[in-house]
């Protein structure tokens, strides 16, 4: 499957970059409230292990965070909205170097996905549940394909919601926005560094050998639903749309998600995407069918 065509910018536009400034900075500054209350509150570490999945809710949800992102910050708004809807929840944090430690999401990408394939066996074992649902953010809505393709989770997955998914890989330029619009991120560590020691830098890219690999089998896999949620207001993943899966056959469920289809005036940037309301509910949407 050819790659879609992504340009080496983040617009063709010099004066669009600017008008889209503030809402990209009040992005980043709702995501850095949400990491700093998430250090406070020890309840946004919980998750719901010895807990049985109800009938009604019958797949576990592991949630999956991003490129730099946390099981903690990243889902402050959708963990509590989750469980009011009756999931049980779990989170895990991958991607850990040594180098780097608590700056998740920079290991090689395939070993990321095994992580989570031990995590969700984890979660089977301890739900009793024939299958899990994953709901990931960035990386995380990239990184559960690898496991259906090559690591066997397409026995494992109900439903799979992306929620602004690198699923085709970014630009440079969206890589290195990531490193400074992350709170902190800057102060540990330049972003040169970050691409000199962390292979899932590289293995982000659009044309890298990784994203070939993981494009080349098709978008999709038997026996699993998909949902796709992408803003077009999201300056790391270029072009937006490139976000959108393409069924491999005719009978793979896929639901693409333009949030601004929904609410036109919807200005959420990739950052925010996991704490947008209309995000949160058409998680829950995607998760009840």
């Amino acid at each position: 499957m050819p790659l879609p065509s992504i340009p080496g910018v983040n617009s063709d536009s010099a004066a669009t970059e600017l008008i889209r400034t503030p809402e990209r900075l009040s992005g980043n500054a709702q995501a850095g409230a949400q990491r700093i209350g998430a250090a406070f509150d020890p309840s946004a570490a919980e998750d719901d292990w010895g807990l049985p999945p109800s009938e009604e809710r019958p797949y576990p949800v592991v949630l999956v965070h991003g490129t730099l992102g946390d099981r903690e910050s990243v889902w402050t708004k959708a963990a509590p909205a989750l469980r009011a809807a009756g999931h049980r929840i779990f989170r895990l944090n991958y991607g850990e170097l040594p180098a780097l430690p608590r700056l998740y999401g920079l290991a090689d990408i395939r070993e990321s996905a095994r992580e989570l394939a031990v995590f969700v066996d984890r979660v089977l074992a301890d739900s009793g549940a024939a299958k899990v649902s994953l709901v990931g953010h960035s990386q995380g809505g990239m990184l559960p394909h690898y496991y259906l393709k090559y690591l066997g989770g397409a026995a494992k997955v109900h439903h799979v919601v992306g929620i602004a998914p690198s699923n085709h890989g970014v630009t440079v330029e969206g890589l290195t926005a990531l490193v400074r619009q992350v709170p902190g991120v800057q102060g540990v560590v330049e972003d040169k560094v970050l691409f000199r020691v962390s292979p899932a830098f590289t293995q982000l890219l659009h044309d890298s050998d990784f994203v070939r690999e993981l494009v080349a089998p098709g978008d999709t896999v038997d026996g699993v639903g998909y949902t796709v949620i992408w803003s077009t207001r999201d300056e790391l993943v270029q072009p937006p749309r490139s976000q959108e899966l393409t069924a491999t056959r005719p009978a793979h469920p896929v639901t693409n998600i333009r949030l601004q289809s929904l609410a036109p005036e919807n200005r959420a940037t990739h950052m925010v995407m996991p704490y947008d309301p209309v995000v949160v509910r058409e998680t829950l949407k995607a998760l009840a069918g």
